[in-house]
């Protein structure tokens, strides 16, 4: 009998030695929400972002991505986001710190920017003296001005590229200046340009 109370004895101390030994369960990951925008209030949808070439999620139609990361309170680490197609992908990484906020139901936000790889701008002619002229971009004409000399076209262009519009004056040999242009420079975003041209009417003899 005493051996057999010894016995128990030892497998309960073996048993809870294993048990004080046995590694505490790994803390739970880190929630992190990247919101990714086209422009403001513009929403991107099925932007990836990954770590150490891990993907960990996508954008949903709200351009947001809810992402579990593993790691210790205070981390600095690093995430690429990639734009779909047809926009621009951000040329650094997301450096994101590894934190818990007070109220649990919320966590960090952060925010990326995927901009457009092409811009639509508007040009809008004003040709004064200057009816039914065409409209020159790229050396083609794109459009004419109307009775008024009024005249407008849309145009798809990279953001940061310059382009050039016309207006041909071919046609009429009494106006003056002849063919004047003008330079237009595409900013990050979309715009309008306004081409502002006066001509002279030369009079007849």
């Amino acid at each position: 009998m005493r051996k057999l109370a010894l016995l128990t004895v030892l497998v309960g101390l073996s048993t809870g030695l294993l048990v004080g030994c046995a590694e505490p369960p790994p803390p739970e990951p880190f929630a992190i929400s990247v919101k990714v925008e086209s422009d403001p209030g513009k929403p991107v949808v099925n932007a990836s972002i990954s770590r150490a070439n891990r993907p960990l999620g996508m954008t949903n139609a709200e351009g947001r991505a809810t992402l579990k990361i593993a790691g210790v309170e205070g981390e600095i680490t690093d995430v690429m986001v990639t734009c779909p197609e047809g926009f621009q992908t951000p040329t650094k990484p997301l450096s994101i710190r590894l934190t818990r906020l007070a109220e649990k139901s919320k966590v960090p936000e952060y925010a990326v920017s995927c901009p457009p790889a092409m811009r639509r701008v508007v040009v809008a002619v004003r040709a004064e003296n200057g009816p039914n002229l065409p409209v020159m971009y790229l050396d083609r004409p794109v459009t004419r001005t109307d009775t008024a000399g009024a005249a407008s076209f849309a145009l798809e262009v990279p953001p940061g590229s310059q382009f050039t519009v016309a207006l041909s004056t071919a046609e009429r040999k009494d106006i003056k200046p002849i063919s004047p242009s003008k330079l237009f420079v595409v900013n990050t975003q979309d715009d309008v340009f306004l081409f502002d041209q006066k001509f002279e009417v030369e009079k007849k003899k």
